[in-house]
């Protein structure tokens, strides 16, 4: 019955963009005429493209199916792998080196490096980890491969890369078809049939799929977990590296646009194949090539909607997730929850927090603190600008506490949801007759965009609701595409105008005017402190409870009278307009207002910092200013003229790789850097006996074995024995099991990887 619900939900899918695609040919016809030759040599062109798009997405697939891991690092490793083989092929000033040995060093030394180094250091002390520290790892590991890219070899840099066989070919009629490109159809059909055998014809791959099912099992059976899933990983990046190189000629050669095709197609194709089935991957990579290539050649819809040939894979990503079958309740345990169970903020405390907040925030903008090593002074103009872009991401970074915090609802599109709440504020100004939207009182819209983006959410929460981990991820994501790629740059919606004819000026509350950067940061600053008060408030709630429990356990809490699906559409709602009112600040903030600023990198980049702070908790907001204020200190540094290697590893490491490598500090701390801030600071508070209380326990729990107490109030654990054997001095090297050598303690050694 479920292989017949895939299946009928991916005619489904096809059924609707074919559909779409009927209509937008009989809507937006290009003046081109359809003949039987143009047909075939759009059809062999799309095949082409689309066999590359099938490539990579079987690497995803690969990686998915025999290690658990849906690796959002894998346009990373293509887009890494192509700017090695560049340097090594394309760039060389010595002896020239072959296309095909490039390739080769690259494909079976560097990617396989590469993924054997990635689940060797990171993936596999994530295997029992929930899926959102799964997303978010991966996420910070693309994130910082695409810095670290950018970095070396100055991404803004225009290059190109050449094709295989370069200008041979055989010709349709009139069109000319590129070896190089009718290489990768037949490359993908091998690799696919190669992957099909592999996996289900051998006993290799039929271990690394049972690993997935059952670890310890598996070991039993005379497998090795470890050496399974580390030539996983190899495998899946040499995929990439492989599709990184091939599709490289095919585009503009930096790191952005190459993951954009590496990653997203990849992820279209995959969901089209339930992320599970190879040949129904390569059939969806196909199947998105013939449609981008039938899009440029038949439809034109103007220069109004620049972007839309980049949102074809999105809309199939969008319509294949759509047309999955209803998740089951998922049943969860609340001891694998990162959400911190010991205590719930008090009210009283988050008024207390919010008042210091708003305190600290005059008082470092005024330059009222002096460090031990360094005045920061008063901020000037520039770096009142950078505090309020921080603060305005921060109350961005808000609205993901009760939806993706508390409720486990994971939302790739934050800044989505902002980017219509700037579009309401902006039209609406304009259709009341409000020259600039400005003027004193035009705060008075926030309450009004945030009820008219409620909706927005309510209508994603309808399809979110039937869904659940990562297809949700996933759905959130294509809805964050299809909104920066057609919607946002469409000249209707932000065309690129001032929103006020001098920023920050004509900002009022009823009689009350906010007109000096200075103001205006303290404003935000004051509207962040009084959302992280009214988030403590929600949290202790009923509505926050029921949050928390579908988070817990989604079939717990419908057993106990929690309707599962109205709890959804309403925490979506309240995130969606939580983030449309931080998009009227936004709008508010900006002499001009750009589509740009909404693209899903700056949407993950807040996603990442907000996880690696700690999702569920409101004051992780403030981590969103790391970079402005590293940004901030820098300059102050190189004003003073202070060392030179303190301002780049400020500005040039710090505030650029920050955010992919807090993410990737997730792996050893998965609660997040503000649960362990407070687990640490806790104990200083008069009032907080039952943290110096668990403090006390912790570090007895930690003391060395006495004879005296072990068994009797110390555990008898093996490293308390250890510890006592130590201690008495008749540590041997033969000690069964504990594993001693000379005279030191190691830990005991498993009989499998």
């Amino acid at each position: 019955m479920k292989r017949f619900q895939i299946r009928t939900s991916l005619l489904v899918a096809l059924g609707a963009a074919l559909a779409s695609l009927t209509i937008l040919v009989w809507r937006y016809g290009a003046d081109t005429e359809v003949s039987s030759e143009k047909i075939v040599v759009a059809t062999v062109v799309g095949l082409t493209i689309g066999a590359l798009y099938s490539l990579s997405a079987t690497g995803l697939v690969v990686v998915y199916t025999t290690t658990g891991t849906f690796n959002f690092a894998h346009g990373g490793i293509g887009v890494f792998s192509a700017f090695v083989y560049w340097e090594i092929v394309e760039n060389r000033t010595g002896p020239e080196l072959p296309q095909w040995l490039g390739l080769l060093l690259v494909v079976l030394v560097v990617a396989p490096a590469l993924g054997v180094a990635i689940d060797v250091i990171l993936m596999r002390r994530l295997r029992d980890a929930p899926l959102v520290v799964q997303l978010m790892v991966t996420v910070g590991l693309m994130v910082f491969l695409l810095t670290l890219t950018g970095q070396i070899w100055q991404a803004d840099k225009i290059r190109g890369v050449s094709f295989f066989w370069e200008g041979q070919g055989f010709s349709i009629g009139e069109q000319k078809v590129a070896w190089h490109r009718f290489a990768n159809l037949v490359i993908a059909a091998i690799i696919a049939v190669f992957l099909r055998i592999l996996l289900f014809r051998t006993r290799m791959g039929v271990a690394m799929r049972a690993v997935v099912d059952n670890r310890d099992l598996t070991a039993l059976n005379g497998a090795r977990p470890g050496a399974l899933s580390a030539f996983a990983w190899a495998l899946g990046s040499s995929l990439a590296a492989l599709a990184g190189i091939l599709v490289a000629p095919e585009v503009e050669f930096n790191p952005t646009n190459l993951n954009s095709l590496m990653l997203i197609v990849a992820i279209s194709a995959a969901a089209f194949g339930q992320i599970r089935s190879l040949p129904l991957t390569v059939v969806g990579g196909l199947l998105i090539g013939l449609l981008e290539s039938y899009n440029r050649e038949w439809i034109d819809l103007g220069a109004d909607f620049p972007f839309a040939g980049r949102a074809v894979a999105p809309i199939v990503l969008f319509l294949v997730v759509l047309a999955l079958p209803q998740a089951r309740l998922s049943v969860g345990r609340v001891s694998n929850n990162l959400r911190p169970i010991e205590r719930t903020t008090h009210v009283w405390e988050g008024a207390v927090g919010a008042v210091f907040i708003i305190f600290m925030g005059w008082a470092i903008a005024r330059g009222a603190l002096h460090f031990l090593v360094w005045d920061p002074g008063e901020w000037s103009s520039v770096s009142l600008n950078k505090g309020i872009s921080a603060m305005v991401l921060a109350l961005i970074a808000l609205s993901l506490v009760p939806l993706t915090g508390w409720a486990g609802q994971v939302n790739f599109a934050p800044l989505a949801f902002a980017g219509f709440g700037a579009f309401l504020f902006l039209r609406l100004g304009l259709w009341f007759g409000v020259p600039d939207t400005g003027g004193t009182g035009n705060l008075v819209w926030l309450p009004v965009i945030g009820l008219l983006c409620a909706p927005l959410g309510a209508l994603l929460a309808v399809f979110a609701a039937r869904l659940s981990g990562l297809y949700l991820a996933l759905l959130s994501l294509a809805f964050a595409l299809i909104t920066s790629n057609v919607l946002f740059p469409h000249p209707q919606v932000f065309p690129r105008v001032h929103t006020f004819p001098s920023p920050y000026l004509d900002v009022g509350l009823f009689r009350i005017d906010f007109d000096s950067r200075f103001s205006f940061f303290m404003l935000l600053m004051t509207m962040f402190a009084l959302g992280m008060f009214c988030l403590v408030v929600l949290r202790r709630s009923r509505y926050g409870r029921r949050w928390v429990a579908m988070q817990d356990s989604q079939a717990a809490a419908a057993t106990v009278g929690v309707n599962v699906i109205w709890t959804k559409i309403v925490v979506y709602a309240t995130s969606s307009a939580m983030a449309g009112m931080a998009g009227v600040l936004w709008a508010t903030s900006k002499s001009t207002v750009d589509f740009r600023d909404f693209d899903l990198l700056n949407g993950l980049t807040i996603v990442l910092l907000m996880a690696a702070a700690g999702m569920s908790f409101p004051v992780a907001g403030l981590f969103l200013s790391f970079q402005f204020v590293f940004e901030g200190l820098a300059e102050r540094l190189e004003q003073t003229g202070n060392v030179g290697f303190l301002v780049w590893l400020l500005k040039d490491f710090l505030a650029k790789f920050g955010p992919g490598m807090l993410a990737i500090g997730m792996v050893v701390n998965q609660r997040g850097a503000i649960f362990e801030m407070g687990k640490g600071f806790a104990p200083l508070l008069p009032w907080r006996d039952d943290a110096r209380a668990e403090l006390a326990a912790e570090r007895a729990t930690k003391r060395e074995a006495e004879i005296g107490g072990l068994g009797l109030t110390e555990p008898f654990t093996s490293e308390a024995v250890v510890g006592l054997d130590s201690a008495l001095g008749i540590v041997d090297d033969v000690t069964p099991g504990a594993g001693y050598r000379h005279g030191v303690a190691r830990p005991m050694e498993s009989t499998h990887d």
